[in-house]
């Protein structure tokens, strides 16, 4: 074999699977920047947030209540998907009574508290929020939304309802939970990673989607 044929093939190698897979990788180690913003965020009519299917910890739902105390918001919507967990121990309607419980022993009145309950979507649980909260936009004449959000899904989180809501004069803004994981250290844990690595597929599919 020729010299310049295996020239040629070590390119043709390099170019063609190896070159994906540094790409991929460079994508994957600066996601943080592109998942991360530094846009404040301003006081609300009210706040959203969005139940998973992990309880919020402590520290963030303490945070919800020292910003209801500051006056930052005035009513906070809980955002529930339906209870179809009949296998899990604990499912999205004991999620949410958990979460008022600890709300409401620390500060903010139950009757400031409303339950949202949205369907699945194909299209991702933000966005079937971002729909029902625009029709409650509409119907309680909203001027300002916060939504509550982890640090790295605050981009694609606040995308997504600025882009339901483009048709309202209506300011959405984002506060995102204090976290020990940052945009230098998150790879060094395996909840960090896990964390980072699956917010940064949610992102692309959403953008890819034309959800954002």
């Amino acid at each position: 074999m020729q010299v310049s044929d295996l020239t040629f093939r070590f390119k043709l190698l390099f170019l063609g699977f190896l070159s994906p897979i540094f790409l991929c990788l460079g994508l994957l180690l600066s996601s943080p920047y592109w998942l991360g913003t530094n846009d404040p965020y301003q006081k609300s009519d009210i706040a959203v947030l969005e139940l998973t299917d992990v309880l919020p910890n402590r520290k963030q739902l303490k945070s919800i209540t020292n910003l209801y105390s500051k006056s930052d918001f005035k009513k906070l919507i809980l955002v529930s998907k339906e209870d179809k967990s009949q296998n899990q121990l604990i499912g999205p309607f004991e999620i949410d009574q958990k979460v008022k419980e600890f709300l409401i022993s620390n500060g903010i009145p139950s009757s400031q508290i409303i339950t949202l309950v949205i369907p699945a979507s194909k299209m991702g649980d933000t966005d079937e929020a971002s729909k029902n909260l625009l029709k409650l936009a509409v119907s309680d004449n909203l001027g300002s939304i916060l939504l509550l959000t982890r640090e790295f899904e605050k981009r694609r989180v606040l995308n997504i309802y600025k882009k339901t809501l483009t048709s309202l004069p209506v300011k959405v803004t984002a506060y995102s939970f204090p976290s020990e994981i940052s945009g230098s250290n998150w790879f060094l844990s395996e909840s960090g990673t896990r964390e980072v690595s699956v917010e940064f597929i949610r992102y692309i599919y959403s953008y890819i989607r034309g959800i954002l």
